[in-house]
């Protein structure tokens, strides 16, 4: 699953944030039940912007095509994942 164009999701660490998830931890920010945010996390990547807080470059902020804001690290490995900031709109 997911967009070729963009970094692959490492389904691991974006399973923090999916409920239901082996890895999730509820203490986290989490997609609604029912979604694993794959490709929110990849289109939030593709047209995301550095997070100022984070000069390394790793770490983008962004918006899904379905209008959901998404913090999205990426790692040695290039690989990435995310969760959601705000609500939809």
């Amino acid at each position: 699953e997911g967009d070729t164009e963009a970094p692959p999701v490492n389904a691991g660490k974006q399973g923090k944030h999916v409920p239901g998830h082996n890895n999730h931890d509820p203490e986290r920010s989490s997609w609604p039940e029912g979604q694993n945010g794959v490709s929110q996390t990849q289109e939030a990547w593709k047209n995301g912007v550095p997070d100022p807080k984070v000069p390394s470059g790793k770490v983008r902020i962004g918006k899904a095509n379905d209008g959901t804001i998404v913090r999205v690290h990426i790692d040695d490995k290039n690989t990435i994942h995310g969760y959601p900031l705000y609500p939809k709109p």
